[in-house]
C-alpha cells in the first residue's frame, strides 16, 4: 500500500474507495463483489459503472477524475485486459498524480492483481501499450507506462494466477 496521509485532507473525501477497472474483465464478477462486501461493511465506494455515481449532464472525464480526488484510496484492479482502455490508462496516471502530489497528498492506492503477478505487468500489456503507441502521443504513452511501473511496485494482493492471454 502506498500512502500518502495527511489528516487535513480527511474532510475533502466524499467516498472512501475509488475503483478502477476494465469492466469487460472483472465488472460482473470481482468488482460487484468487492462492491457488496465494501456496502455490508458501511464502507462507500465509487466505480463508473454505476450511474448512482455519475451525476447526469457532466463531462464523464471530469467527474471521474473529481471523484479519484475525493476518494480516500483507490483499489485499481490490473486485469488481463486494463492496458487495453485508454480510460483505464488515464485513471491511473491520475491515480499515481493523487498518491505522489504533495498537494494531495492523503491518497492511497492498492493493486489488485487478477489473474497476473505484478512481474507480468509490463509483458502483458506489451501487444497493447504498442497499439495505443500507433494512435496516442509519445507523452501520453510514457505517463501510462510510467504509472503502470509505479503500480506494478507497490505492495498488493494476488488473485489467483493464470498467464496472460
Amino acid at each position: 500500500m502506498h500512502n500518502c496521509s495527511n489528516v487535513n485532507h480527511r474532510r475533502r473525501w466524499r467516498h472512501d474507495v475509488f475503483i478502477s477497472f476494465r469492466g469487460s474483465d472483472v465488472r460482473h464478477t470481482f468488482v460487484s463483489r468487492l462492491r457488496a462486501a465494501l456496502r455490508r461493511e458501511g464502507v462507500t465506494s465509487f466505480a463508473d459503472d454505476d450511474s448512482r455515481d455519475l451525476p447526469r449532464g457532466e463531462n464523464l472525464k471530469e467527474a471521474i477524475s473529481r471523484a479519484i480526488e475525493r476518494s480516500r484510496l483507490s483499489v485499481v484492479v490490473l486485469s488481463p485486459n486494463y492496458a487495453s482502455s485508454k480510460w483505464c490508462l488515464d485513471e491511473l496516471v491520475h491515480i499515481m498524480r493523487c498518491c505522489t502530489s504533495t498537494s494531495r497528498a492523503g491518497h492511497v492506492a492498492i493493486p489488485i492483481f487478477y489473474h497476473l503477478s505484478p512481474e507480468e505487468v509490463s509483458g502483458c500489456y506489451k501487444e497493447d501499450l504498442d497499439r495505443h503507441k500507433r494512435r496516442h502521443t509519445y507523452e501520453r504513452v510514457d505517463g501510462w507506462l510510467r504509472a503502470l511501473a509505479w503500480i506494478a511496485g507497490i505492495s498488493g494482493w494476488v488473485f489467483p494466477a493464470a498467464a496472460c492471454q
